[in-house]
């Protein structure tokens, strides 16, 4: 765990085999959460165009974050520091309480607790309203796997495919809702809805099940790269549809599950 570099998992392993991208002693050097293993998405995930929002009659601009493009991505969790409330060989839980800034402008305490067992990791993040209203607030995950030989399955209604400026274009039905395909042989950075919470990933001599409550997801294989990302959400990109009333929280929950190669999707 890294704590200091928004609440990242820098690596998990099984008998010495990565089931997630390790961080790499540059990324943590660098404190750039994008080389980390998995990182928390909250109070919002993937973009907000030109950084930009109305909400209860008032517009909001917040900070940036993803240069060169305008918009603001993956919410604030993942470029802030968390604190330790518990830690032992098989539990971590990190809070991160945020007062409204510029990059966010309405408070919630967040949660994050990371479980292992001798075949899964489960990380459930929370994240409570601490305004007087209601506000958009919303939990999601940023895992990367190893890309070498995998492949991804799973079902969903919709994808959005994005436009020039990566936000979502008019959905695309997907007719027996089956997505499934070899990362190696296709470049996505696109939003599913409909999501059933479950997906399958396989590698040579192994596969992993993903589960979660959530029932959006955003898969990114960049062409070429080690790894890619199936990112359990709950809302489409520049789509801020969760909202939670004073004093209540909104959960996401990423199950992942080791699993032999004679149960390989």
């Amino acid at each position: 765990m890294a704590p200091a570099l928004g609440g990242a998992l820098t690596e998990w392993t099984i008998d010495g085999k990565p089931m997630l991208r390790t961080a790499s002693a540059e990324a943590i050097a660098a404190r750039d959460p994008l080389g980390m293993a998995s990182f928390p998405l909250v109070p919002f995930s993937n973009r907000i165009a030109d950084a930009r929002f109305d909400w209860a009659d008032a517009s909001h601009a917040i900070t940036p974050n993803f240069t060169p493009e305008p918009h603001a991505i993956h919410g604030i969790g993942w470029t802030s520091e968390w604190t330790i409330r518990e830690a032992d060989d098989r539990r971590v839980v990190l809070t991160l309480d945020h007062a409204g800034d510029a990059r966010w402008p309405f408070a919630f305490a967040a949660e994050q607790r990371v479980e292992l067992t001798a075949d899964t990791l489960t990380v459930t993040l929370t994240a409570r309203n601490l305004e007087a209203f209601d506000a958009p607030l919303a939990c999601g995950h940023h895992p990367y796997f190893p890309a070498a030989g995998a492949r991804l399955r799973f079902a969903a209604a919709r994808r959005w495919p994005p436009d020039a400026r990566m936000l979502p274009r008019d959905p695309v039905e997907i007719a027996d809702r089956e997505v499934n395909f070899a990362v190696a042989e296709r470049a996505l950075d696109c939003a599913f809805s409909g999501w059933d919470g479950a997906a399958a990933i396989s590698w040579p001599g192994g596969a992993m099940r993903i589960e979660s409550e959530v029932d959006h997801a955003v898969v990114y294989t960049p062409a070429g790269a080690p790894h890619f990302c199936f990112e359990p959400v709950a809302h489409l990109p520049n789509a801020l549809s969760v909202v939670v009333a004073p004093g209540a929280s909104h959960r996401a929950t990423m199950r992942l599950i080791a699993q032999a190669a004679s149960v390989r999707a």
